[in-house]
């Protein structure tokens, strides 16, 4: 779930260079259209990835060593949680009333690259808390097999 919610952001990510040279018309109307889903289906990604992941937190939680990558995955959805709220979701609202009025404002491009910048910074965050989460998959996985070893 945490790689599915990382896509998402992923995606405005790699959109954020040609969508800085859309005019004004074009950008409102792709914003209208194309990310419909998202709002529906990306808090359920991003909240249950937070949930998964504070599930690995509790479970490992006994060892401090293996409870610490997990802990900075749960900091990091947190974080980029945070920075969508005080970030992208002003903009957002600000892209909701052009698409009311059909009236973009002299300052659009400044609300576009909050929105913009703030999806790619929300993506970085993401790739610091998956990356913590598998390497401590993956650390928790040879930990295993060297106890495995030592038992035979």
């Amino acid at each position: 779930m945490a790689a599915l919610a990382m896509g998402m952001h992923l995606a405005h990510a790699l959109e954020l260079v040609p969508k800085r040279r859309w005019d004004p018309e074009l950008y409102l109307a792709v914003q209208s259209s194309l990310y419909m889903l998202f709002g529906s289906i990306g808090p359920v990604l991003e909240i249950g990835a937070l949930v998964l992941v504070a599930l690995v937190v509790r479970t490992v939680w006994a060892s401090r060593s293996a409870r610490t990558l997990p802990l900075v995955s749960v900091a990091a959805i947190t974080l980029a949680l945070l920075v969508w709220a005080l970030v992208v979701l002003p903009a957002n609202a600000q892209l909701t009333s052009w698409q009311t009025s059909r009236v973009m404002p002299p300052d659009w491009a400044r609300w576009r690259d909050q929105w913009q910048f703030g999806q790619a910074f929300i993506f970085l965050i993401h790739i610091v808390g998956f990356s913590a989460l598998v390497v401590s998959s993956v650390e928790g996985r040879a930990q295993d097999a060297s106890t495995l070893g030592r038992r035979a």
